[in-house]
């Protein structure tokens, strides 16, 4: 990591928490925003994805754990899945 992979290494981290928190805003925002909320929220999702998947993808980061390896923008796929999952109605509110 301190022989020129700061960057990949800060972006594998920077880019699926963006995804992340990307989408428990979106589904925070479908389950308890009104139209308006609800409008801006995808707005703010989809940017906010955008630029985590391009973080990773510019610095071409990939992540090996347990024998399989994983490239930047799937790392980011597994955040959005998980920030997905994890936002309940009672975290949106």
């Amino acid at each position: 990591m301190f022989s020129g992979a700061i960057y990949a290494g800060i972006s594998g981290i920077i880019g699926p928490m963006l995804c992340w928190f990307a989408v428990s805003g979106l589904k925070g925002s479908l389950m308890v925003g009104t139209s308006v909320q609800k409008l801006w929220g995808a707005i703010a999702a989809i940017f906010f994805i955008a630029i985590g998947i391009g973080i990773v993808y510019d610095s071409g980061f990939w992540i090996k754990m347990y024998g399989i390896s994983f490239r930047g923008v799937t790392w980011c796929l597994i955040g959005l899945v998980v920030g997905w999952i994890s936002t309940t109605r009672q975290h949106a509110q």
